[in-house]
């Protein structure tokens, strides 16, 4: 799939659903689990809040701030007609007009996303325009070719940068040290963004952001490495000792990796996204561990990877989304076990007609730091 099918797949669901009008609105505020609609329907990550409105034959408007990015988005988006504006809001406004609040044929998505400010300025009039969110993200659950491409790399830039992470980590570095090599050395590979959660201790609740803690000898380092390539995520979970492991601390690790592998492995097309999290769950299960297959311990063993669409979601035994190919998302188990604490392990990885794709060359396995 390229960018003119996923176009054309979305205004063929605007005919159905008689909307005239699509409008996406972004704050320009990324985040690993905030979908963003107007990447999705001009391909374009700004750097301040943005729109994007569609008209059902297929031309686009694209409004981005600040003004001084329009040279940017003119180049990304040669098809779309680019307004770049210190005001998105008044330049939405001035480009459809004031009334469209009170025309049900208009379809607005991401308003839910939005902070309140920004959401009121929106919505100050009565309307009748209709919440259009399943209209874009749905045409976006099937990544495009460019969007696998941009996701290959982010997984390579990652495992370089865990690769990094081998090498630089020593007791005495703090977290935030650590953290902040890491995001730079990535940085200069070409990750535009990173969401980098990395954490240690000698037995870890749960992975959390970095501090300024010191890493000492026989601490557990958790970390989930998530760059951005093209506005694109891709993302692996990594554990590493500091020292050498003991022989449980080894055990239990190979125990979430065979668990990891299971899920991997139920990755495939026509299944639903809960088969994945059953087969995970089951390994653990299996071993005495289904207390720690739920809440509060782990909440779910993956998730889509944005930033444009989140589709097909969590990983969780609720999801019934069926998978198709060309489907991206991450597989995680990331389990809490009372011997050793919380662990990490996971690969992004894309259905393919028959099976899956890993996206990641080399899975985890337990790292190891000398001291």
């Amino acid at each position: 799939m390229n960018f003119q099918d996923r176009l054309s797949a979305i205004c063929a669901r605007m005919q159905e659903e008689r909307l005239a009008l699509l409008i996406g609105l972004h704050d320009g505020a990324h985040f690993i689990e905030k979908p963003n609609p107007v990447m999705v329907l001009t391909g374009f990550k700004a750097i301040g809040a943005s729109a994007a409105v569609l008209y059902r034959d297929g031309s686009t408007a694209l409004i981005v701030e600040p003004e001084w990015d329009a040279e940017r988005a003119a180049e990304a988006c040669p098809h779309a007609k680019v307004v770049a504006t210190d005001d998105v809001i008044e330049a939405l406004f001035a480009l459809i007009g004031r009334d469209w609040h009170f025309a049900d044929d208009v379809g607005m998505a991401g308003l839910s996303f939005l902070p309140s400010g920004m959401a009121n300025r929106v919505t100050a009039t009565p309307r009748h325009a209709r919440r259009a969110d399943e209209v874009v993200f749905d045409a976006a659950r099937i990544k495009t070719d460019r969007e696998i491409a941009q996701a290959r790399e982010a997984a390579r830039i990652a495992e370089l940068g865990y690769r990094r992470l081998l090498q630089i980590a020593q007791p005495g570095l703090t977290e935030d040290g650590l953290a902040l090599e890491l995001r730079w050395y990535m940085k200069t590979l070409g990750a535009e963004d990173n969401f980098l959660l990395l954490c240690a201790g000698p037995h870890n609740r749960a992975v959390a952001p970095s501090t300024g803690r010191k890493l000492g000898l026989g601490d557990i380092v958790l970390a989930e490495i998530t760059p951005s390539v093209g506005g694109q995520l891709a993302q692996i979970c990594r554990t590493v000792v500091i020292g050498a492991p003991g022989g449980e601390l080894a055990a239990k690790y190979a125990l979430v990796v065979e668990a990891m592998n299971h899920g991997i492995a139920a990755a495939k097309p026509g299944r639903a996204v809960a088969e994945v999290c059953r087969a995970i769950d089951a390994v653990l299960e299996a071993q005495g561990y289904g207390e720690y297959c739920h809440p509060p311990h782990i909440r779910r063993r993956g998730h889509g990877l944005g930033f444009g669409s989140v589709r097909p979601g969590d990983v969780s035994l609720d999801n019934a989304t069926l998978l198709e190919p060309d489907m991206l998302f991450m597989i995680h188990p990331n389990q809490y076990l009372p011997e050793t604490g919380y662990l990490l392990c996971g690969e992004p990885v894309r259905v393919t007609a028959t099976g899956f794709e890993s996206l990641s060359k080399k899975w985890a396995e337990l790292g190891t730091v000398e001291a």
